[in-house]
């Protein structure tokens, strides 16, 4: 499936974080997401598509390597990607393209040069916010590919953390009810700011502080949770003590002890981090503005493409890392299951302009992976795949069965599950208990119906005990680590 060009074509990777299959729509002339729907027409639309773990790094590692989570050793966020696994980005590198990622959530950030999946890029930019509004990636996203040499081809990473949670009211997009809920800034008892809560989750200000001991308060009549909070004198923290209220917890009130420990006036810069606590009815309305902020940043980047007469000549992979639950099974967020509504991402691929759509096309109805990404770039390329790849080529039909998993410490149990076009099995090795589920007459997977129709995938069984019985989640985290992924919500 190699194609012959004098200059191997631009490769671009589209991920918009927890962006559910069905929140999305192809079909033409519609508002919601019209930026998608226009790289629907011009590329092949795989509806069939899944990931491979409910949580972001495991996700991506998967993604970029052809691997199983299992199978890289990444089973959860704030982990370091083996250097033994090969990654997309580095054989690409090593094939004469320029790498480059903009990244929007912390979950991506590498604990270290080039221990994640900044393995392989020249730049890999994370920005400052730990989740980075959409209109802010598109800014760096733009600023990237102004850095490229245009003799030489590209390949682009580009991460939009919406909407993944916080869930915002985002700009001109929200449609519901807005929360109108407001946090009040004091210190020492003066007031310094209110701020909106269901749309602006950044807090900034400088202030000079006597020596000695200060108290701020955070107050709001409606709950929010407070996610990190920094006190800094340029590279300086200032002590803090939190008296009341908690990090990371339904609160409405907030009281930080500082202390100027200088024996002069000192400038501080405060920094918080805070959102309110919408309900799953406000959080549905919440997350389709979200969407559509992420639609709007891809309709940016196609636009930029164009602009710079680079879009005909580029392959472009837009996907989810994994899905959301607004309410079903009971659940808002990911990470804690293996149902559908986790795993069933959007999946787009659009091919440098005549070459190959009529044999992808051919298979856009077969059940589709993240590991097969990697493997499918790389054969249109003309280039090897990648060692220890599980992975198969999307230009090709095989029976292609889903693993996917996910363990603790984010998870409270681990689950590994597979699945085809027709069942999926979930194993609970802690319960010794599995699920299975027929897809297709129930997508919703309400009814358990394995003591009936277990026989059916019966090499599925022993399997799956196999699989759980051979992992090896560490969950080692330090601190600091750990106040990280708590403030994104783990």
């Amino acid at each position: 499936m190699g194609i012959l060009h004098e200059k191997r074509p631009n490769v671009v990777f589209i991920v918009v974080d927890t962006l559910r299959a069905d929140a999305v729509s192809t079909r033409p002339g519609n508002d919601q997401t019209p930026a998608i729907a226009e790289l629907a027409a011009e590329g092949v639309e795989f509806s069939n598509a899944f990931s491979h773990a409910p949580m972001t790094l495991p996700a991506h590692a998967s993604m970029f390597s052809g691997r199983h989570p299992h199978e890289t050793g990444v089973y959860n966020n704030g982990e370091l990607v083996p250097a033994e696994v090969p990654l997309l980005a580095e054989t690409l590198t090593q094939n004469g393209y320029q790498s480059v990622a903009a990244v929007s959530l912390a979950t991506l950030w590498p604990r270290g040069d080039r221990l994640g999946l900044d393995r392989g890029f020249e730049t890999f930019d994370t920005g400052t916010m730990e989740v980075a509004p959409a209109e802010e990636t598109s800014s760096r996203i733009g600023q990237l590919l102004d850095t490229l040499d245009p003799d030489r081809p590209f390949f682009l990473f580009a991460h939009l953390a919406d909407p993944h949670e916080p869930y915002n009211e985002h700009g001109p997009w929200f449609e519901g009810e807005r929360a109108q809920s407001t946090a009040h800034f004091k210190l020492d008892g003066a007031q310094l700011e209110e701020i909106p809560t269901s749309t602006s989750n950044w807090w900034r200000a400088e202030v000079e502080l006597s020596p000695g001991k200060h108290q701020l308060k955070i107050h709001s009549e409606a709950p929010f949770k407070l996610r990190s909070f920094e006190a800094r004198d340029g590279t300086e923290l200032l002590d803090m003590n939190l008296t009341e209220g908690a990090f990371f917890e339904p609160t409405s009130l907030v009281t930080l002890d500082l202390m100027n420990s200088a024996s002069e006036p000192r400038v501080i810069n405060f920094r918080a981090w805070l959102n309110d606590t919408p309900k799953t009815s406000q959080i549905r309305a919440r997350y389709a503005s979200e969407v559509q902020a992420a639609d709007a940043a891809v309709g940016q980047l196609i636009n930029e493409l164009r602009r710079r007469d680079l879009w005909e000549d580029t392959l472009v992979v837009f996907t989810s890392d994994h899905g959301e639950a607004l309410g079903e099974h009971g659940t808002t967020g990911h990470v804690v299951s293996l149902y559908d509504e986790l795993l069933q991402v959007p999946l787009i691929i659009k091919l440098p302009e005549g070459h190959g759509e009529a044999a992808l096309k051919k298979h856009s109805s077969d059940l589709a992976r993240h590991i097969d990404l990697t493997p499918t770039v790389l054969e249109f390329l003309d280039l090897p795949g990648l060692g220890g790849s599980s992975g198969e080529s999307l230009f090709r039909s095989t029976n292609r069965v889903l693993i996917a998993e996910t363990h603790p410490p984010e998870a409270p149990r681990t689950l590994v599950a597979m699945r085809d076009d027709s069942y999926k099995l979930v194993f609970d090795p802690d319960e010794d208990r599995f699920e299975m589920y027929q897809v297709n007459p129930d997508p919703l997977e309400l009814d358990n119906v394995f003591s009936q129709h277990g026989q059916l995938r019966r090499a599925w069984i022993p399997a799956l005990r196999q699989l759980a019985s051979g992992l090896d989640p560490t969950g080692e985290r330090d601190e600091d680590l750990q106040r990280r992924l708590s403030a994104l919500g783990y």
